[in-house]
């Protein structure tokens, strides 16, 4: 009996010290990766309301839905089919010398833990913010130097940091800094160019996530983007970014191989467990517009005759800044021989990695 009493005590104590614990901390799990307030640590005090972005990010399993609002930048999303969306996916727009004051939630029921991994070289600050399922996450990220000047404009990439199932790699978006007017200058062209190459052949050698720069000068250019295997533009994800010239009339070529094994998210399983190459998603080019809404120029849907051919796109060079290619995730199933269900565990989730963008330099 005196044996049985101890134990009890022993157990109390156990539960008492979790208690304990579970309440002192608290505080802190819930505003892990900054704070709530609006203007957090990392923004100087006197920063302007014109020059912060309120972002908030919504991290599902293998795509990032981001929604902005303020310092001119107001997120929308005009699909082909008409319908708006006050959000991107794997993309945020920024004016030089802004910050991205970011609140961060994991979508519950549709993700893992993700994270937020933004590593730009030459920037202020790099965010490294795990974002998990129950908690709301902050950080904030400038779209300037460490000495306080703007960043140059250009496209910059974000990834997931954090394995959260076989698709996670495809989990990367892009920081897209555009000018507040008119288009890229040709020395912030240079500068992100050079970053670019520096980051490329030092720290970065091989990564697929930092796409490569491609400048295609004249008054019209051409733009190749090829898909491989693994459903790559270029063997980058995203895909190469093209710098043109503005008011050029310019011409996309991208090719997407019919899918047929199970390294592209494109080859999607039916209910029955059998595979097939995934239709009916459009493809095309969009307008990047100064006030961050985009815009579609020219499109088509792929299908059983686009794969395996060069789709062609034609649009004149009148916006900043163009994203290209499936812009719009799309839901992929892995199902093979019908065992995905909620008993034995489903593999499932949003997916897009075809895409890229284009920077008009003026």
């Amino acid at each position: 009996m005196k044996k049985e009493t101890w134990e009890w005590i022993w157990t109390g104590f156990a539960i008492l010290l979790l208690a304990i614990v579970v309440i002192t901390t608290l505080p802190q799990v819930f505003t892990v990766g900054g704070t709530s307030t609006v203007f957090s640590a990392d923004i100087p005090s006197n920063t302007p309301t014109s020059m912060v972005i309120q972002t908030t990010v919504y991290a599902e399993q293998y795509v990032f839905m981001v929604q902005e609002h303020g310092g001119g930048i107001d997120s929308e999303l005009v699909l082909p089919n008409g319908t708006v969306l006050p959000y991107y996916y794997n993309l945020m727009v920024v004016h030089p010398g802004q910050y991205l004051n970011m609140t961060m939630y994991a979508v519950m029921g549709k993700t893992a833990t993700e994270n937020m991994y933004i590593p730009v070289y030459n920037s202020k600050y790099v965010v490294d913010t795990q974002i998990v399922p129950g908690l709301t996450q902050y950080a904030v990220w400038y779209a300037g130097t460490p000495s306080g000047s703007p960043i140059a404009e250009g496209a910059y990439a974000f990834l997931d940091g954090e394995y959260n199932g076989p698709w996670f790699s495809y989990d990367v978006g892009e920081i897209l800094v555009i000018p507040a007017s008119g288009y890229f200058s040709p020395s912030d062209i240079n500068s992100y160019i050079s970053s670019s190459n520096a980051a490329h052949s030092s720290g970065l050698v091989g990564d697929p996530y930092n796409p490569p720069i491609i400048v295609v000068s004249g008054s019209s250019p051409v733009l190749y983007a090829v898909s491989d295997k693994y459903a790559a533009f270029n063997d980058s994800i995203p895909g190469p970014t093209f710098i043109i010239n503005a008011n050029s009339t310019a011409t996309l070529k991208l090719y997407i191989p019919t899918p047929d094994n199970d390294h592209n998210w494109l080859y999607n399983y039916t209910a029955s467990g059998t595979p097939e190459p995934m239709t009916g998603l459009y493809v095309g080019v969009y307008a990047v517009w100064w006030n961050g809404t985009i815009t579609p120029v020219a499109y088509q849907m792929l299908n059983s005759s686009t794969y395996n051919t060069y789709m062609t796109f034609t649009f004149k060079a009148n916006a900043p800044a163009y994203v290209y290619g499936i812009i719009y995730p799309a839901y992929y199933v892995y199902n093979l021989d019908g065992m995905s269900n909620p008993l034995t565990g489903e593999q499932a989730g949003y997916l897009m990695s075809l895409w890229g963008t284009i920077l008009v330099e003026g």
